[in-house]
């Protein structure tokens, strides 16, 4: 049987509240070969954090590091895992018990050898649960399917790269060879909030074979207190104009008459509002496909639209809720 050695890296800032739950779920792997690694990354409050970390004991290996972001604590538990395989867990996420077992078991069935898993990274399906635990979403089976299928057909990674947010797999839920840390670098310290997008893309780009279980082995959660809630999250900002921009130049150079890709990019980002990105798309598709002149211009107008009523209908509800 194929029995690596996974390292459960979980980065902990100001994370009392739900560092155990995280660190349970882990030691709670129904597969036996695991190692579970926290870094708390400069935490501020009074030594909570350590405090919940340290009465594991020797369950866990425990770092603790000046603060500079997840990236940077995600970078320390690389730096010190004696693992094969990488698995991020948010300290207010959880896993399922059967997580890291099924994703080893796809590897194994794969029938691949140890030189060739390593080009493999595996995402899979999550749900949604709010600061209690409740269920926010629970993932949709027939499209997590659909998704899966899908993957597995495509011959390169440029519809992946055409379509960010379609295939906006949940970072808690991958599987990544420690080679591929040497191979396309680590997590970008400069990003905070694209720092998984940015590590993924690289992958991408290196040309990794992607999957995606559609089984949902992650909850995510949502809560007040986290990074995204408390420095806002919007489309538009620095690095989202890099992400975006950097995204179809790569397509253009890479993929340059493959004209669905640019249609996808551009109505992808107009859902979005990255309105420049799509209009930049869909002119370098009407150039190289004159005869997607008219249906280029038709579907412009109808996603700029969908994306203004989806941004009122999300504006009207965050007002009722107040």
């Amino acid at each position: 049987m194929y029995m690596p050695k996974i390292s459960i890296v979980i980065p902990a800032y100001n994370a009392s509240n739900y560092l155990a739950e995280a660190i349970d779920s882990a030691l709670g792997q129904t597969y036996p070969n695991v190692e579970i690694i926290v870094v708390n990354d400069g935490s501020k409050d009074d030594g909570a954090t350590e405090r919940v970390a340290l009465s594991y004991g020797d369950k866990i290996r425990y770092f603790s590091k000046e603060n500079g972001g997840s990236s940077s604590a995600l970078n320390m538990g690389i730096a010190n895992m004696t693992g094969d395989w990488f698995s991020w867990l948010s300290h207010d996420d959880l896993y399922v018990p059967e997580k890291v077992q099924l994703q080893v078991e796809f590897l194994e069935a794969l029938q691949l050898s140890e030189e060739a898993l390593r080009r493999h990274v595996l995402f899979s399906a999550s749900d949604l649960i709010d600061g209690y635990g409740r269920y926010i979403r629970k993932a949709a089976s027939k499209e997590s399917l659909r998704i899966a299928r899908r993957l597995e057909s495509l011959e390169h990674n440029g519809h992946l790269i055409a379509e960010p947010t379609k295939y906006g797999f949940h970072g808690c839920s991958c599987l990544v060879h420690k080679s591929a840390f040497q191979d396309v670098g680590v997590f970008d310290e400069g990003l905070w909030m694209l720092n998984d997008m940015d590590l993924w893309f690289r992958i991408y780009k290196a040309g990794y074979k992607i999957h995606y279980l559609p089984e949902p082995l992650v909850k995510g959660r949502i809560h007040p207190k986290q990074v995204s809630k408390c420095i806002g999250y919007s489309y538009h900002n620095p690095e989202q104009d890099m992400f975006w921009k950097r995204s179809l130049d790569l397509l253009m150079e890479r993929y340059p008459q493959e004209g669905e890709l640019f249609f996808r990019f551009g109505r992808n980002a107009y859902l979005k509002t990255r309105d420049v990105d799509g209009d930049r798309a869909f002119a370098y598709l009407v150039s190289v496909d004159p005869s997607k002149r008219l249906k280029a211009a038709f579907v412009k107008r109808v996603y700029k639209i969908r994306a203004r009523v989806h941004e009122l209908g999300k504006r009207v509800y965050l007002k009722l809720k107040e």
